[in-house]
């Protein structure tokens, strides 16, 4: 006999009683949550740890000219790289959003994510390589050194594209396996050639530099095979999606070719103001930005995907609540490295001893850094590209920069961190104003192609 036999409405279920079937489900998405966590963070703490060693036995083993040379090729490529890319290989996961089962479209965009990019290496690669060529003259290097850094800066620009754009079809899937053991595995070989050169009296700046290169181009066609299986190449290219992925990013390209430089532009102004041990200084210190780096990459495998694919209701407080965890994060580890700078200077070697007033200046610039680059990950990840970010963001950056080196100067390794510190403000108050007008205003629209909406 049921209720209604007895003659009482059966009514709404109780609020606090909830189907196996639900309960089910969330267990099953917790369950899923933890997996990706588990994996990102096993991944990223092997690589990452095997990348730090690498970077710090170089920093520890070099002379300070050989350092020089390497960190001047190194942040000449980090700088270069942004400026090919021009964002073309961030366009990817935004763009295919909740379609990352259509493999046709997954294939259009990669492709045209590759075409573009690889278009901008060919045109950019003389002016990047006589811009490197004159820096390096400045300071009477040899010109097969100079030769041999260009092109190890050359092949690992050209690579670090394929690595990129054949990256984002594992991440939307939350391939982390496959996405880190191949640059776990080719990071540890480095580090193992790495420490036979030394033993072997080898190692030099060009060496080191054409090892990572070397590395970079395994990992480039390792993930070219792995996102093949995620994807369906289309043969020829659409330009329909060129032009939509030129469209998104445009409002964005200024900022970008603007902060291309700006990544790097401590190490630039010290290698044109100041001498060869500033350049290995202000270069060691920015090893030092090494220790964030999980926390940006965490940024890019899993909260970008995930703001990505999250409704307008649900936004608000996961995008605040992201914001304070990093900032939470941050706070102990500048205290420490004002409190006690002891251990940040161990990890650089006895060369940088003298650097320690420097320290707590440098760790608190990247985690501000850290915080704002949270913040453009998540605004693109809405589709919130603006032109009055882009205009903010430079002529703050303008304004600040210019009056810092007019006051101030950029002629020592202490002043090259406080124009460091100085410019990280201007990053996080242009990516939260882009924050608050994209709540306000909304997702650009943008014409889709394939069976993307509009």
């Amino acid at each position: 006999m049921n209720s209604n036999e007895l003659g009482v409405e059966a009514g709404p279920p109780s609020p606090e009683r909830k189907s196996p079937t639900t309960q089910v489900r969330r267990f099953g998405v917790g369950r899923r949550v933890v997996e990706i966590l588990f994996r990102f963070f096993l991944g990223q703490g092997a690589m990452q740890g095997i990348q730090l060693l690498a970077a710090l036995f170089l920093v520890r083993t070099l002379s300070v000219e050989a350092y020089a040379q390497f960190g001047l090729a190194y942040g000449f490529q980090v700088a270069m790289g942004s400026l090919m890319d021009l964002g073309f290989t961030s366009t990817i996961i935004p763009l295919v959003g909740p379609y990352r089962e259509d493999r046709k479209l997954v294939g259009r965009y990669v492709h045209s994510a590759k075409h573009l990019r690889d278009r901008t290496f060919w045109i950019l690669a003389p002016f990047a390589a006589a811009a490197f060529l004159a820096i390096a003259y400045r300071h009477h290097w040899s010109w097969s050194l100079q030769i041999l850094l260009v092109l190890a800066v050359l092949l690992t620009l050209y690579s670090s594209g394929r690595v990129s754009y054949f990256s984002a079809p594992l991440l939307m899937f939350q391939r982390l396996r496959d996405y880190y053991a191949p640059q776990t595995l080719a990071a540890f070989g480095r580090f193992i050639a790495y420490i036979c050169c030394s033993v072997a009296g080898i190692l030099n700046a060009w060496v080191a530099a054409a090892l990572m290169a070397l590395n970079v181009t395994a990992n480039g066609f390792l993930f070219e095979k792995k996102a093949r299986h995620y994807m369906e190449w289309p043969v020829p290219g659409d330009p329909s999606t060129d032009r939509e992925v030129l469209r998104y990013i445009l409002p964005a390209t200024p900022a970008i070719i603007f902060a291309a430089f700006q990544s790097q532009i401590s190490l630039f102004l010290i290698s044109i103001f100041g001498g060869t041990a500033n350049i290995a200084q202000v270069a060691a210190l920015g090893r030092l930005g090494q220790l964030f780096v999980v926390l940006m990459t965490f940024n890019v495998v899993i909260v970008e995907p995930y703001v990505a694919r999250l409704s307008r209701e649900r936004l608000l407080p996961i995008y605040l609540g992201f914001i304070a965890v990093t900032a939470i994060f941050c706070i102990p580890v500048v205290l420490l490295a004002f409190a006690a700078p002891g251990p940040f200077l161990w990890i650089l070697g006895k060369n940088y001893a003298s650097l320690g007033g420097a320290i707590g200046w440098v760790v608190l610039a990247a985690c501000i850094n850290q915080v704002a680059g949270l913040m453009w990950i998540m605004n693109r990840a809405r589709k919130w590209l603006f032109w009055s970010g882009s205009i903010l963001e430079i002529l703050l950056l303008l304004s600040v920069q210019t009056g810092f080196i007019i006051f101030i100067g950029v002629r020592t390794t202490q002043q090259a961190v406080f124009f460091t510190f100085a410019s990280s403000f201007c990053y996080v108050a242009t990516h939260g104003y882009v924050g608050i007008y994209g709540f306000l205003k909304g997702p650009r629209e943008i014409h889709a192609s394939g069976t993307q909406q509009k």
